[in-house]
């Protein structure tokens, strides 16, 4: 039997529609578990640094650590690819909120990391406070925003405003037996915040703290400062400071010119003698007493991996890529535990809070109260070794285990 014109084209047509659908169910069947995964939208992360002014290099070697944990993930978790959205905020609280607005409202990042600068940090805690982003804070003091100014969306990976200078003031009481200090710091939250915790704790042992100065950040001479401090030669026995980035080689090597090590005994937070720094300052540094957040030679797995993957990414090596590592681990341990869910916000921070690994340090874990990461620090001397890792080092003395903010004391 022949068919007419209008019947073949209907037959052919319903044999091209099931055909379709067909090969259209073939497809899907086919298309990898993963291919569904892969077309998720990015985990954006916006990442707040200086790459610009005096505390570039702080900034540079922090999102490198960031880098080192995510490389190792391929930049995905839960089937998700992670974004870095990188800002500089320029150590200046007014680019800082721009650039965290940008990244909030322009890029629509589920979480913030980094910050260097107290300054900025207090800036920008509103806004993230009021538009409920997690932020992780790797390196900058800002002790309020753990304290008193605290948000349930923000949490630190490094002991808060003057923690370490607490601690450093017991050393210098009741182990090398120092009565009376001078203080000299950075004149912003950061360098105040130590001041008032040495203070507290240097005076409360018994000592007393004569003098204190503050230079703003940029200092180009610190001649006057580093006379003002010579002037309580005999008076003081230890003289406390806390510089970072340009600003730390500067003040330490004046302070050697001016032969302030020959008359106290020198301290000061690790971030003063860190890294690179500590290799540009040489011999000037020699003998000062940091409290560090790291350092090189600790021999534990987690430090050895760590290490691992910074030789193995190339070129220099330094502590300040253990700030950044630090935050980005707990990030991404968080995010493993709710498999990449970000879009359930509650969910990641409770994840977040609850996180606990081994950091090059050591343990870590969040503080309840605070959101305070609860590591060790350790006690160095600066010292010429000329090995590994340079030729000055800063060689543990002693370690204060999990140290806690000396605010929640008693509270």
């Amino acid at each position: 039997m022949f068919l007419n014109g209008r019947s073949f084209r209907t037959k052919m047509s319903v044999f091209q529609a099931i055909m379709g659908t067909v090969l259209l169910s073939v497809v899907l069947i086919s298309t990898p578990i993963g291919y569904a995964q892969e077309s998720k939208p990015p985990i954006k992360i916006g990442i707040l640094y200086p790459f610009t002014g005096p505390e570039t290099y702080l900034g540079k070697r922090q999102l490198r650590g960031w880098e080192l944990v995510l490389e190792q993930v391929d930049y995905k978790v839960g089937g998700r690819p992670i974004k870095l959205i990188v800002e500089d905020d320029k150590s200046d609280p007014s680019v800082g909120v721009t650039k965290a607005t940008k990244l909030i409202e322009q890029d629509r990042v589920h979480i913030i990391g980094g910050l260097t600068s107290s300054a900025v940090a207090y800036a920008i805690r509103d806004i993230v406070h009021r538009r409920e982003i997690p932020l992780v804070i790797t390196m900058a003091n800002a002790g309020g925003l753990t304290r008193e100014k605290r948000s349930p969306f923000i949490f630190r990976t490094i002991v808060p405003g003057g923690t370490p200078s607490h601690y450093m003031a017991q050393f210098l009481y009741n182990e090398l037996k120092l009565r009376k200090a001078v203080f000299s710091a950075a004149d912003y939250a950061y360098g105040h915040e130590h001041a008032e915790l040495f203070k507290k704790e240097f005076e409360r042992l018994g000592g007393q703290v004569l003098f204190q100065n503050f230079a703003p950040l940029g200092t180009a001479d610190y001649g006057p400062y580093c006379i003002k401090l010579a002037e309580f030669a005999g008076k003081a026995d230890a003289l406390h400071f806390i510089y970072s980035g340009a600003d730390s080689i500067r003040f330490v090597k004046t302070a050697a010119e001016y032969g302030l090590k020959k008359m106290f005994t020198c301290s000061s937070f690790g971030a003063t003698t860190d890294g690179a720094m500590l290799a540009q300052m040489g011999s000037a540094a020699e003998g000062i007493y940091p409290m560090c957040i790291y350092v090189f030679g600790l021999k534990n797995q987690a430090n050895e991996r760590f290490l691992e993957l910074d030789r193995k990414k190339g070129g220099s090596l330094d502590i300040l890529d253990e700030l950044g590592y630090v935050g980005a681990e707990a990030v991404l341990h968080a995010l493993k535990k709710i498999q990449g869910n970000i879009e359930a916000k509650d969910q990641f921070l409770k994840a977040l809070r609850e996180v606990q690994f081994e950091c090059p340090t050591g343990p870590v874990r969040f503080d309840p109260r605070s959101q305070n990461a609860l590591t060790n620090l350790i006690i160095a001397k600066v010292t010429k070794v000329d090995g590994e890792f340079g030729e000055f080092q800063n060689i543990p003395i002693r370690i204060v285990q999990q140290a806690q903010d000396p605010w929640w004391f008693g509270k």
